[in-house]
């Protein structure tokens, strides 16, 4: 057989990402490697950064200068002891925040790159699917001087990010940027589309639209009459009216100034950092301005807000007053505290009623609070709760669960059904012998905690069930939104013949791929409906048929697929596949415990070895399924480059854009194809989460089928399916996936690496594989941008 043509590399790269009128846009020399230039941060961030050392002292050498009667104030002949030394300081602080400030860098380009540290040094990268927050933080001291602090949070493992600093404008204009590639659209940090009117006493954008403002008079009043604040007062108060009476003031002074100090902290939370808030709609989400020295521009990303808590105290109460947080996923600072500069949970500080029903229709949009029926708990719940048993109520409605306690201070925790990380039961000695008990429905860490309070025992566990089954059908009916989204104008067509034709609806959708949709016949069936744009239905349907008649009997300890019936109507192509038992483990894992998750991830890594003990049809290196298929190739570098000629044909002109030096990329994987000795096994492919299933075993939760063999499964390299296992896993969305897919790397690389597939250097043929799907799935960036994205992370090294 003919060796097909190997997709050539792409032509010389054109750096299309630099602004002609900066220094970067210097000529391209021929045959040079383009470097993408980094910037750095204001050349005035030393100082500003430094002021904070200036005005220390400054208000220690003023101290000095106040007479006490002692005689031991300031004496002018002690400036020539003293200058010198506070020089010296001035002088230190600033060298080291101009050597800070001279080793920071910084490079926006398919991804957020920045480099800190001068003797060691640290390169943080962060891809633009994961940023979750862009803000911009303008301290006292920057304000003056036109700079302000971009913050990026990226999650919980990653923390925050923080540029400091930048030009007003130009901060604006990349957290614009910033948002935009967030959102898995592209755009250019340049684009005068996203510059911003920048201002030292507000930052709203020109498409902002002001949802709620705060006015001072009401801040100020709201904190008078807030339970914090009459607490902290009063036993100050009280403090000095006693130590007064008995003339101990000076004695007790160590006591009083801590609370001195916790009484002006509680006023700079609660008045100087949200002072003149503003609640905006922009075009990229909601965004909060606040502060009276630091100006601060939260964004919040609604569609990552997992819950919401009003709360109103018993002094709000005449003044119809609330005060409103939420829940963030991946926030670093997710306790509610309302630093000046932290980012905050806090929506609205305080507010009507309707200004409150104004912002949650922007969180949760056609959810109507007052229409849920809340219900009491059962009276003898007064023995266990005495102080605010009548309080207590707990409902549910299609899209929200709300829990509601207090009376000092009523809050109520609203809870959407397709955000219940996990459901528990709790029940303490004295609720057993009163039958009672607490369901708690976990959400990340934050204000909001979700709690149905002494119910009865047989109440408790039927809510706790049922708030199970309607997280389920949220997320289920949440997966056929964005199948929606994605899919073509014509891909419904026939889609609602063939499901009436087998008795099921679009409510029985289990999972959506790019191939295909799979729904819920019964408990033993499932009925595949490939998509429209399928390249051939018809013949991967008919492909697939044989392949798993082929592994008929064969025992591999895994569950595969099963195809009972294939066929064709109203023109969709469909098959009947058994079911598998467990669960999808991509839901599972963004509910499970790091101390579940971890055994299964073990036993996916199994699952990828188990699967290359299963029997191919064809001996050498081919190709099972697909157009053409099964297609026997010479060698595995004809096998690899087959599958890339289509992919690599789509996506050249965008990869030259993105990535400068793909030629040599390229390059690199064409000479380790070459250099790879490997005896081929059977290779699913695509051994990820959304195509795993997941049981609760004797020793623990394990992966014990894997389903949607395809075009990617072919007779080849087993150390793909490691990686797939492996890398694929930094595509899931729960916070802690990057960490345990190194985890997971890690522990193959143990396993294998003196194995014979390592060929003495696994650590280089994962590389290369990750660099072969880096190519194969490039083509996705219209449909899925964030996969298109962790492609470039791949080919990028």
């Amino acid at each position: 057989m003919s060796t097909p043509a190997a997709p050539g590399p792409p032509p010389g790269p054109v750096p299309t990402d630099v602004d002609p009128g900066s220094p970067a846009a210097a000529p391209v020399v021929p045959g040079a490697p383009v470097v993408k230039q980094t910037e750095r941060p204001h050349p005035l961030t030393p100082f500003i950064r430094g002021w904070i050392v200036l005005v220390a002292i400054a208000v220690t050498w003023s101290r000095e200068l106040v007479p006490d009667g002692s005689g031991d104030g300031f004496d002018a002949s002690d400036l020539g002891l003293l200058l010198p030394v506070v020089g010296g300081v001035v002088l230190l602080a600033g060298l080291v925040g101009f050597v800070s400030w001279y080793f920071t860098r910084f490079v926006i380009d398919d991804e957020l790159r920045l480099e800190t540290g001068a003797v060691f040094k640290s390169s943080k990268r962060v891809p633009f699917e994961r940023l979750q927050s862009v803000d911009i933080i303008q301290p006292l001291a920057a304000r003056i001087f036109g700079l302000a602090e971009l913050r990026i949070e990226v999650g919980a493992g990653d923390s925050t990010l923080r540029l400091r600093y930048l030009g007003r404008a130009k901060a604006a204009q990349l957290r614009e940027y910033l948002l935009v590639r967030a959102h898995g659209r592209r755009g250019r940090p340049d684009d005068p589309s996203l510059a911003l009117p920048a201002s030292a006493f507000t930052d709203r954008g020109a498409e902002d639209r002001p949802l709620v403002t705060v006015s001072p008079q009401r801040l100020v009043l709201s904190f008078l009459a807030s339970t914090e604040w009459l607490v902290t007062a009063g036993i100050t108060v009280a403090v000095l009216v006693v130590t007064g009476l008995f003339d101990v003031t000076a004695y007790a002074l160590p006591g009083l100034i801590p609370l001195l100090v916790g009484t002006v902290s509680v006023v700079g939370r609660r008045v100087f950092a949200m002072f003149n808030f503003t609640l905006s709609e922009s075009p990229r989400g909601l965004r909060v301005t606040r502060g009276l020295t630091n100006l601060t521009s939260q964004s919040v990303p609604v569609d990552r807000i997992q819950g919401v808590r009003t709360s109103q105290p018993l002094l709000w109460r005449p003044f119809g007053w609330y005060r409103v947080d939420v829940d963030i996923v991946g926030y670093a600072s997710s306790d509610g505290e309302n630093n000046e500069s932290a980012a905050t949970s806090v929506l609205l500080p305080v507010a009507t009623r309707a200004e409150v029903e104004r912002a949650l229709d922007r969180v949760l949009p056609g959810v109507s609070l007052d229409a849920v029926a809340l219900h009491p708990s059962p009276r003898r719940a007064r023995w266990v709760a005495w102080f605010d048993f009548w309080t207590l109520r707990y409902g549910w409605d299609e899209r929200v669960l709300v829990t509601r306690h207090g009376w000092l201070t009523t809050v109520e925790d609203v809870l959407p059904h397709g955000k219940t990380q996990s459901v528990r039961i709790e029940q303490g000695p004295l609720q057993r012998r009163l039958r009672l008990a607490d369901v708690h429905c976990d959400t990340p860490r934050g204000p909001v905690d979700v709690v149905a309070r002494q119910l009865d025992v047989a109440v408790a566990r039927e809510l706790a069930l049922s708030q199970l089954d309607r997280a389920r059908t949220a997320r289920a009916d949440d997966r056929e939104r964005q199948a929606r989204l994605a899919a073509g104008p014509d891909e419904r067509e026939g889609e609602a013949e063939v499901l009436t034709a087998f008795g099921t609806t679009r409510d029985q959708l289990l999972g959506a791929g790019s191939e295909s949709e799979v729904f819920a016949l019964d408990e033993e069936r499932v009925l595949r409906l490939y998509r429209g744009r399928h390249e051939a239905p018809q013949q991967t349907a008919a492909q697939l048929e044989l392949l798993y008649r082929h592994w008929a009997g064969v025992d591999v300890g895994l569950e595969v697929p099963l195809t009972l019936q294939t066929g064709t109507l109203a023109g969709r192509t469909w098959a009947v596949d058994r079911r598998f038992s467990g669960r999808q483990l991509s839901g599972w894992l963004a509910t499970a415990t790091p101390e579940d998750r971890r055994p299964a991830l073990l036993s996916l890594l199994d699952a990828a070895v188990a699967v290359s003990r299963l029997p191919s049809p064809v001996p050498g290196w081919a190709r099972l399924v697909g157009t053409g298929a099964p297609q026997v190739l010479g060698s595995l570098p004809e096998l690899a480059n087959t599958m890339l000629a289509g992919p690599v044909a789509r996506s050249r002109p965008r990869l030259q854009a993105d990535l400068p030096d793909v030629a040599a990329v390229w390059d690199r994987l064409q000479a380790d194809l070459a250099e790879r000795r490997v005896t081929p096994v059977l290779v699913h492919g695509d051994i990820c989460p959304p195509n795993a299933f997941v049981s609760l075993g004797p020793a623990g939760p394990v992966v014990t089928g894997l389903g949607d063999f395809s075009p990617h499964t072919v007779h080849g390299d087993p150390v793909a399916d490691l990686v797939g296992a492996t890398a694929f896993l930094e595509l899931e969305a729960y916070a802690g996936a990057d960490e345990d897919a190194a985890w997971l790397a890690g522990v193959a690389l143990e396993r294998f690496g003196a194995s014979p597939v390592a060929d003495g250097d696994l650590t280089r043929w994962l590389g290369m594989w990750r660099r072969f799907y880096g190519f194969y799935f490039s083509d996705t960036a219209d449909v899925e941008p964030a996969l298109y994205a962790w492609c470039l992370r791949q080919l990028r090294g």
